[in-house]
């Protein structure tokens, strides 16, 4: 039964590991015309972009980290910016506007927390079946 727990414990860490490890490779990033001053790049903190020098600020910052995609939210829609490596320049590489709010803005899970949950919850189960056999058995119930 110790060995069980071990297996357990080590499965639980692991489903906890998989979604900050998704979260740290993000490259989506997020500017408004309704910041004030600069955020972190979040959609909860955007950067401020309400003029051309604010939005080539964030597209400075998105190539020091390698490039990305920027939801730029503007009145009564967003534009999707992909920043990339274009040569030896980094570069807004296409824009398109949307009307609405930029994907991923709601509440939404990751897949490898809903897959990691699913694992944490199927081995609880198969865990407090184990229990409930051995004190049947225990009973002979």
């Amino acid at each position: 039964m110790k060995k069980f727990r071990i297996v357990l414990i080590l499965m639980v860490l692991l489903a906890i590991m998989i979604p900050s490890a998704v979260f740290a490779s993000y490259d989506v990033y997020y500017c408004s015309i309704y910041a004030d001053g600069y955020g972190d790049g979040s959609y909860e903190y955007p950067w401020a972009c309400s003029t051309e020098a604010e939005f080539d600020d964030a597209v400075d910052l998105i190539c020091d980290y390698g490039g990305g995609i920027l939801y730029e939210e503007v009145e009564g829609g967003y534009y999707r910016h992909t920043i990339s490596w274009y040569g030896k320049a980094c570069e807004v590489t296409s824009s398109k506007y949307y009307q609405g709010y930029p994907p991923d803005t709601g509440i939404t899970l990751p897949p490898p927390f809903v897959i990691s949950a699913a694992l944490v919850l199927g081995l609880s189960l198969v865990a407090v079946g184990l229990v409930v056999y051995r004190k049947r058995s225990a009973n002979n119930i």
